[in-house]
C-alpha cells in the first residue's frame, strides 16, 4: 500500500469512526432527553408544593415523585373512584392553567411556572400504569391535590373556627 493509500484509508476510518461516535452520542442524548419531562405549574400548585415540601422536608424533585407515587397508590386501591377524581382534577388544572396570561409574564415568572425533571424508572413506570404519560401535568396536579387534602386538608385552628 502506498503512503497516499494508507493516508486515505486512515482518513476514511477516522470519518467512519467519527460518524459512528456522533450517531451513538445523538441516540444517547435523545434517550436521555426522553427521560426528562417538562412540567407546567399553576400558582395554586406552586403554593401547595411550597407548603408540603416544607412540612415533609422534601426536595421539590422528591416531592414530585412522592405526589405521583401517592396518586398511583390511591389508583391501585380503587380505580373507579380515583379515575373520577383524576377527571375532575384534570378539568381544574386546565381551568387554572388557562387563567395564566403567559404573554404578560416576565422570564423569571415563566421559569417559576415551569421546570424539567428526570423521573426515576419506578415513577416513570407508575405514570405509564396510570396512562398519564401525555398528561403528566394533570397527573402531578392531581397527586399534589390528593396529598394536600390528606395531609393539610381543611385544618382550622381554634381562632379560625370562630
Amino acid at each position: 500500500m502506498s503512503v497516499e493509500n494508507t493516508k486515505n484509508h486512515h482518513t476514511k476510518d477516522f470519518l467512519v469512526d467519527n460518524a459512528i461516535k456522533n450517531g451513538t452520542q445523538k441516540i444517547e442524548e435523545d434517550h436521555e432527553e426522553k427521560q426528562y419531562i417538562t412540567l407546567r405549574y399553576t400558582n395554586s400548585e406552586l403554593d401547595k408544593i411550597k407548603e408540603l415540601t416544607s412540612v415533609l422536608r422534601l426536595s421539590k424533585e422528591l416531592f414530585i415523585e412522592t405526589a405521583i407515587s401517592y396518586l398511583y397508590f390511591r389508583f391501585s386501591e380503587n380505580k373507579d373512584s380515583i379515575q373520577k377524581i383524576i377527571s375532575e382534577e384534570t378539568e381544574k388544572f386546565k381551568s387554572e392553567f388557562q387563567e395564566i396570561s403567559f404573554s404578560s409574564k416576565s422570564r423569571k415568572e415563566l421559569d417559576r411556572l415551569s421546570g424539567k425533571i428526570k423521573l426515576s424508572p419506578e415513577i416513570s413506570h407508575k405514570v405509564e400504569q396510570l396512562n398519564m404519560r401525555d398528561n403528566i401535568n394533570e397527573c402531578l396536579f392531581t397527586g399534589i391535590n390528593l396529598l394536600y387534602k390528606q395531609l393539610i386538608g381543611d385544618f382550622k385552628t381554634v381562632n379560625q373556627q370562630k
